[in-house]
């Protein structure tokens, strides 16, 4: 495959090059390597699944045949830089984006800091999608919001934190335990599923995220209260989160087209 990247930027998640005994593993250090060598535009030949490839004017220069299967392994690319720039929440303090109104493009730990805590009464999410939590730093009850505009909400007046998803949403999967302790009966997802279909509502009691970004839901339908879950989440108990024996249907956030 042939990508030509118009922006410097690009968003790689488990991106792994040996070269010179550097190892490349995250988009900050490919990124510092891009500027040190001034690629405005760059062409690269991506492997998938480890395949033989060599590169041309790319980030890396080709290698011998034998080390050209590691050139550059990826579980995701995305032309990202520009979505998550554009990436925000438009909040407002009164139904029908109505009132006092504030725009924000990173985490908010404290709403209160802001004058928006617990004032939030309509909402427009571009780009990426995002969580708003009941309690400031990312704590209490949550609630997901995608891409769309919000002009009522169930839970208006209740958020004092927000967090954007950047994570990585591709090849998403969770294991779903019945007792605490990741204990009992197990079910492994990869996408939305009802719990009632499977036999398995009402008695999840944790988890572990191995890939995506989830959402679990008190009632089926998408309906009720939520709990989000990122990558390499373990929660031994839901107890804390009052969540036990709840969950009745769970859904991975899906990529953008």
């Amino acid at each position: 495959m042939r990508i030509r990247l118009l922006y410097i930027s690009l968003y790689i998640q488990l991106a792994i090059k040996r070269e010179e005994n550097m190892y490349y593993s995250n988009i900050g250090s490919i990124m510092q390597e891009v500027d040190k060598r001034n690629l405005p535009n760059m062409e690269v030949y991506l492997c998938f699944k480890r395949p033989l490839c060599t590169t041309s004017k790319s980030l890396f220069p080709a290698e011998p045949q034998e080390a050209a299967s590691e050139t550059l392994a990826f579980s995701r690319l995305s032309l990202l830089e520009s979505s998550i720039k554009m990436s925000k929440i438009i909040v407002f303090s009164k139904e029908a984006f109505e009132g006092r109104t504030a725009e924000f493009k990173n985490d908010v730990r404290n709403l209160e800091e802001k004058g928006f805590n617990d004032v939030i009464c309509s909402i427009k999410v571009i780009g990426a999608p995002w969580v708003a939590y009941y309690d400031k730093n990312f704590a209490g009850n949550q609630r997901v919001f995608e891409e769309g505009e919000y002009s009522t909400l169930d839970d208006e007046g209740q958020f004092s934190s927000l967090k954007m998803v950047t994570d990585d949403l591709d090849n998403p999967e969770i294991q779903l335990f019945q007792h605490q302790n990741y204990q009992g009966r197990s079910v492994t997802l990869r996408k939305e599923t009802n719990l009632h279909d499977i036999a398995f509502s009402d008695v999840v009691s944790s988890h572990k995220v191995t890939g995506g970004v989830w959402v679990l839901y008190e009632n089926k339908s998408r309906q009720g209260s939520q709990l989000v879950t990122f990558p390499g989440d373990e929660v031994p108990s839901y107890v804390p989160l009052s969540f036990n024996n709840v969950a009745s249907h769970v859904r991975p956030l899906l990529p953008k087209p």
